[in-house]
């Protein structure tokens, strides 16, 4: 999926020197609250009640403004409404558990569109791991935010957010159809939902189980993959089906199929996919559908 514009990446810092070490290493921005207020003998809370957590970010890129952007930090979605007046130009979404194991995707996809319809960037938190950045890639967010991270994991970040599909293309004066046959396959086999789906009044009340089966054509990398940057992670295959699952009633498990196999070949290392949809309760072992797409078909 393209992205409108580039994610950057923030560094969570608790003094200067981290700052400094976190922007040398590449981050876009360091993160630090702005809660606190010193005074002879006491330290005063300026937070006010009902309100988020006010942080500042410093960008280190030039390119980037040179006055601290005002975050406003959220630890769920249902905070939206404190941040609409206080002069925010950032919402962090930065729960004290990890961001993708606490919301779903259309959760997370929900909230950012609010932020963007009340004119701020959406930044997401919540003890980020690197095999998180493929996932939320896929929704486009502004900035992802790290906790501590060494001079190490921070490069290898970077090199994700600047160019995900790098290591997937062919490699230069490779002839093309030499290029067009190195492809692996990657799969998920017998990932199972509740789903509301069904043309029947009776299957409009419940929820159902679905068992999906996808595999996916994909370009080789053009070295042995060392990095979780230079592969393609299958968390982007159920992250897009549970997705699915979360948008609610579906006739057909046809169409299922059709919308998963539309979502996926968005991303260009993907050159086909196969996806096997099960209906698991109404009777037989499983009825269902399997279809095969390609990046260059249309939909009839």
């Amino acid at each position: 999926m393209t992205l409108s514009k580039p994610c950057r990446l923030a560094i969570a810092v608790r003094s200067p020197e981290e700052a400094r070490r976190a922007l040398e290493a590449g981050a876009d921005y360091v993160l630090a609250p702005a809660r606190r207020d010193r005074v002879p003998g006491q330290i005063i809370e300026r937070r006010v009640e009902g309100q988020p957590e006010l942080y500042f970010a410093m960008a280190g890129d030039v390119t980037l403004p040179a006055d601290p952007l005002r975050v406003a930090r959220l630890e769920a979605p249902d905070e939206f409404v404190a941040v609409m007046r206080g002069g925010y130009s950032v919402i962090l979404l930065d729960p004290d558990r990890a961001l993708l194991r606490a919301f779903s995707l259309e959760t997370l996809a929900e909230f950012q569109r609010a932020c963007r319809e009340a004119g701020m960037e959406c930044w997401f938190g919540g003890r980020l791991e690197l095999p998180d950045i493929p996932r939320l890639l896929v929704l486009g967010p502004e900035a992802l935010v790290f906790e501590e991270a060494d001079a190490e994991t921070l490069a290898l970040g970077r090199r994700m957010l600047d160019a995900p599909p790098a290591a997937f293309a062919p490699e230069r004066g490779a002839p093309p159809e030499r290029s067009a046959a190195e492809t692996d396959r990657i799969f998920v086999r017998g990932f199972t939902l509740p789903f509301r789906v069904g043309a029947y009044r009776f299957e409009r009340d419940r929820t159902q189980r679905l068992r999906f089966t996808v595999e996916a054509e994909i370009r080789r990398p053009s070295r042995v993959p060392r990095e979780v940057s230079e592969v393609y992670s299958y968390d982007i295959v159920t992250d897009a089906i549970r997705r699915l699952a979360d948008q609610g009633h579906t006739d057909l498990v046809e169409a299922l199929a059709e919308d998963l196999a539309a979502d996926l070949l968005r991303d260009a290392r993907l050159l086909s996919v196969e996806i096997q949809v099960e209906k698991l309760d109404l009777g037989p072992e499983a009825v269902g559908v399997a279809i095969r797409r390609h990046r260059d078909e249309r939909t009839i």
